[in-house]
Order: structure tokens, then C-alpha cells, then sequence
């Protein structure tokens, strides 16, 4: 079966629920927009669904939803339904004292990689494993390309790997490098409008999947991905 792009997302905030297009730019750091603004703390961590030397666990962000206005500047819809841009005083009051929304600067708020990558058939395959019918909804995993595949787990294969995606006579293709499996964090068993908390999820990844699921990549080459785009793995 041939490869094929078949879902795109940008979470613009980290950690927080974000969009799904039908085309994204691509430019060195990753799909343009992706994780570029976060909520820091005033001791420098970010939030995020879990706790890390870089990042403190903020209970809730998986119930806002985080897209860009016409300025391109973010904009959070909160669960009541309050909207939230950069220098609102409503941040720090809702989720703590010194709490900001900030662009990122020097330090990368993206754990690991450029893009990140699934295939269906992984999705399959994880929802056997649990023992469901329908694939894992991929909203748990926050990848930014969704892979039409027919062989689970196939992607984690393309570690070094060059993988070309779309491109016509008239523009270049992207073009990525399989970096390393995508380990697993306590973010996908949390729930999200839609879908309900599963612990189960991470316990079976942890005992079938050495916790992995997806690629991490690296940018070879940006440009723009789309819906429908053959992917070429060399």
C-alpha cells in the first residue's frame, strides 16, 4: 500500500489541545506555530501533563483548546469559555501566582524533535493490545503527521531513514530523518474532551512497546506537508 499523509495537528501551547489542518508550513524548528508558546512559571518551568527537570505538572491543560488569531498571536479557550492571550491577568490567576504565556526563546519547548510521526496501523495495533475494536484515538499521542500504514509499527523502522514527503514539479518536498521511537509519557492516558482517562494505555505501551509508540525526526529540508501527500521512505 502506498504511504500517504492522512492527518495533520499544531498544538500552539504546549500541552494543550490544539488544531487539525489540512496543510502546515514547515520550517527548520518543526510545523511553523507547533509548541511555539508555553505557560511558564516564575522559576522557569514549563507546563505540561507531567513533571521533568524542565517542566511542572499543570492539572487542566488538556481541557483548553489553543489555535492562532489573524495576528498570529495565540488565543486559549478556557473549559468556561474565556479566551486568553499573551499579558492576560486572567493567566496567573487560573493557573498560579507569576504563571505567563510566552513565546519561545532560546531554550526549545519541544521535548525531543522537529515532527513527530504515527502510522495507522500502530493506532490498530496499540487498540488489539488493549483489547478495543475501534484504532487509539490519536489525539492521546499529539503527533503532527499521521501516516496512512498497513504494516504496525513499520515508522519506528525508519530511525536514520530519509523520509520524503509530498513535493511537485514546481516545489521541493519535505524532507525528514528518522531520529529515535517517540518514549511515552503519562500525557496519554489523561483525558480531553471526547475521551475519558485510560491508564491502561501507558501500561500496555510500557509492557508490550518498551513505552514507545511514533518517530521523533529531524528537519533535512522544510516545506509544506498536506493532506494526501505521498511519503517515501529511502
Amino acid at each position: 500500500m502506498p504511504l500517504k499523509v492522512v492527518n495533520l495537528r499544531r498544538f500552539p501551547v504546549k500541552s494543550m489541545l490544539g488544531e487539525e489542518h489540512d496543510r502546515l508550513e514547515c520550517h527548520a524548528r518543526g510545523v511553523a506555530g507547533d509548541r511555539l508558546w508555553a505557560l511558564r512559571y516564575a522559576d522557569g518551568k514549563l507546563g505540561s501533563g507531567k513533571n521533568h527537570a524542565r517542566f511542572r505538572r499543570t492539572p487542566g491543560l488538556l481541557e483548553h483548546y489553543a489555535t492562532y488569531d489573524a495576528d498570529g498571536l495565540p488565543v486559549i479557550t478556557a473549559p468556561d469559555g474565556a479566551t486568553l492571550r499573551p499579558g492576560d491577568p486572567r493567566i496567573p490567576e487560573r493557573f498560579g501566582a507569576g504563571v505567563e504565556l510566552v513565546r519561545e526563546g532560546e531554550d526549545s519547548h519541544k521535548d525531543v524533535s522537529a515532527v513527530s510521526i504515527v502510522g495507522t496501523a500502530s493506532l490498530r495495533a496499540l487498540a488489539d493490545l488493549l483489547g478495543e475494536s475501534e484504532p487509539v484515538d490519536v489525539r492521546r499521542l499529539r503527533k503532527n503527521i499521521v501516516v496512512e500504514t498497513d504494516e504496525p509499527w513499520i515508522e519506528e523502522d525508519w530511525v536514520d531513514r530519509e523520509i520524503v514527503i509530498g513535493g511537485t514539479a514546481g516545489a521541493p518536498p519535505l524532507r525528514l530523518r528518522g531520529l529515535k521511537r517517540v518514549k511515552r509519557c503519562v500525557m496519554v492516558t489523561q483525558a480531553q474532551p471526547g475521551l475519558a482517562a485510560d491508564n491502561r494505555i501507558l501500561k500496555t505501551l510500557t509492557t508490550e512497546r518498551d513505552m514507545c509508540i511514533g518517530l521523533h525526526t529531524e528537519m533535512l529540508a522544510p516545506a509544506p506537508v498536506s493532506l494526501g501527500d505521498a511519503v517515501v521512505v529511502r
